[in-house]
């Protein structure tokens, strides 16, 4: 009951703009305490979650070439299709035609680009082409999902923090949410850990990406299509230095912040979301 009353608080008085931070602090038990670092990628089996192609290169690319570097088999699947990744596709005056034809050619670009990417890092790679701002756990995604996931039994999956800004990011949890209910029983023992791409994570682990950097800025260099509009390069690594703060020799390197926990606590978590769609099948989020 108190729950439902401070959620029904949260959206009625407070303010658009300060929800995010709000509801982090709503959401975790002692958000403020420093994030272990992650001594070692010993995980053999490992899944991403990419909402779009270049969202892995963004917010994990470091963790990726580090757990190939330890051996690991890493799957990278794709969600969405991409196809309105460019902002000429957002012009009104553009002739529906035009864009059709665009969007054709951006998401057959894009394709390319992961594989060259998944090529490049030493990884397998997937693609679910949900459309692109359509992301939702339907029927014939979660199937689609679990069978891929299933196929792969990660010991790891990396996939967007909930309170990442982009909805396909969000509703990623949610296709996972469901997928993993119809998958074996590795599921039950697997761990999430969300990456930031739009919104920084209220971080509990820090992997130091030091020595594999250099390499994560040439492989993301690979999304040509997506560096045109916004430079991932200089952003990503900018944020990556911020974050080499949390490691034990501060300020030092790079590297990259996650949210981990196990897959009843990602639920928990993403239930207690106060600013998350009510879900029909959800009586709690009413």
């Amino acid at each position: 009951m108190i729950n439902r009353l401070v959620r029904w608080a949260y959206r009625r008085f407070l303010r658009p703009d300060a929800r995010n931070s709000l509801a982090v602090a709503l959401m975790l038990a002692e958000h403020d305490r420093w994030p272990r670092p992650i001594e070692s990628c010993s995980e053999q089996r490992v899944v991403v979650l990419s909402p779009h192609p270049d969202d892995e290169a963004i917010g994990c690319g470091g963790a990726v070439l580090c757990h190939v570097a330890a051996g690991a088999q890493v799957s990278v699947i794709h969600i969405a299709d991409g196809r309105w990744g460019d902002r000429r596709l957002h012009d009104p005056a553009l002739a529906p035609e035009a864009r059709a034809a665009m969007q054709q050619a951006l998401m057959a670009e894009r394709e390319a680009e992961a594989r060259a990417w998944a090529e490049g890092a030493g990884c397998q790679v997937g693609f679910l082409a949900l459309p692109d701002g359509g992301v939702r756990p339907d029927e014939a995604a979660v199937r689609r999902l679990a069978q891929h996931l299933d196929e792969c039994a990660p010991e790891l999956i990396y996939l967007p923090f909930v309170m990442d800004l982009l909805e396909d990011h969000w509703q990623t949890n949610r296709l996972l949410d469901a997928a993993l209910m119809r998958c074996g029983a590795w599921a039950r023992r697997v761990r999430l850990r969300g990456y930031e791409v739009w919104a920084p994570v209220v971080a509990n682990r820090v992997l130091d990406i030091t020595v594999v950097a250099e390499r994560k800025q040439a492989l993301l260099g690979l999304y040509r299509s997506q560096l045109r509009d916004v430079d991932y390069r200089r952003c990503i690594d900018g944020l990556n230095t911020w974050r080499a703060m949390m490691l034990p020799r501060t300020g030092q390197g790079r590297a990259e912040a996650f949210f981990e926990g196990s897959v009843p606590a990602w639920r928990a978590l993403w239930r207690a979301l106060p600013s998350r769609p009510a879900d029909p099948q959800d009586k709690d989020a009413a």
